[in-house]
């Protein structure tokens, strides 16, 4: 499994949280118990609509694999919502 560094944008300001995921896992399956696990901590992104997570300035798709998105082990993920009616 590699470690990446998450940062939230979280009610409180901004959050780092440090997780673990395999190669072969895709946002869409791992993001919602990351922020679960957020959550227990007592921390809520801050505002209303869906995640969204960016690495080198790009929203990266939810379906594929990070490494096959060019996200490497140790690289920082920023997690924010996006409003979905605007």
């Amino acid at each position: 499994m590699a470690k990446y560094q998450m940062y939230f944008d979280t009610v409180q300001g901004e959050t780092k949280y440090n997780v673990d995921i395999d190669e072969a896992e895709v946002l869409d399956d791992v993001l919602h118990e990351i922020l679960y696990d957020l959550r227990e901590r007592g921390d809520v992104l801050q505002g209303e609509g869906e995640p969204q997570v960016v690495w080198n300035g790009v929203a990266l798709d939810f379906r594929r694999p990070l490494p096959e998105q060019g996200v490497r082990p140790n690289d920082v993920l920023r997690v924010s919502t996006v409003a979905t009616n605007g």
